[in-house]
């Protein structure tokens, strides 16, 4: 039985999540923790918060774009700026929500996060997620049909509001043993280190 659990939550228009997603695991696996990937509209973060997205403001975006750059350099880890920023993401999100924890999920994550952020596919093409899934060894064409069944929208609606209920508010956003809150990838560090206490 792992001695911890981290709630990772995510939206694959963040590309601070794909950088967090790229370190995540290995984290856990060091500290022989369960890892839970859950995906989440932020869109829908936003809008309960009333908060404009740093991409929609001229100096903050000017920042990112270099930051994101910088960090890909810093963290030896592919990225490639998109051409799109924004990409339709309720699809990818839904089709992800329907492939059990574990090594599966994160196979999704990675093929899905590795298309956005590091060879800027457009990652809410149907097209697109479903070979994306493929790659993964997933079955693509099946989960992008499943992603217009009701149970599933209702799911990422429903993890969705339980993330703003929590008080998320950015991704990534994790939690530890369902407490403890981290927000951002820059708090990796600051996980690691309470889940070695």
């Amino acid at each position: 039985m792992a001695k911890h659990r981290v709630e990772f939550y995510f939206d694959y228009n963040s590309p601070y999540s794909y950088f967090a997603s790229l370190q995540i695991e290995k984290l856990c696996e060091k500290a022989g923790a369960d890892l839970e990937w859950v995906p989440m509209v932020l869109g829908g973060i936003f809008q309960a918060m009333n908060h404009v997205p740093s991409f929609q403001n001229p100096v903050r975006a000017k920042y990112l774009f270099e930051d994101l750059q910088n960090l890909s350099e810093a963290y030896s880890l592919p990225y490639k700026k998109r051409t799109s920023f924004i990409f339709k993401v309720v699809l990818p999100l839904r089709a992800t929500i329907q492939v059990p924890q574990g090594k599966e999920r994160g196979a999704a994550v990675h093929a899905l996060f590795r298309g956005a952020f590091a060879e800027d596919k457009d990652a809410g093409n149907p097209q697109v997620v479903e070979a994306l899934l493929n790659e993964a060894g997933l079955n693509g064409k099946a989960l992008v049909a499943g992603a217009d069944l009701q149970h599933v929208k209702d799911q990422l609606k429903e993890s969705t509001d339980k993330a703003v209920a929590r008080g998320v508010f950015g991704a990534p956003t994790m939690f530890l043993d369902g407490k403890k809150m981290f927000w951002g990838h820059d708090r990796l560090h600051v996980l690691e280190h309470f889940l070695a206490r």
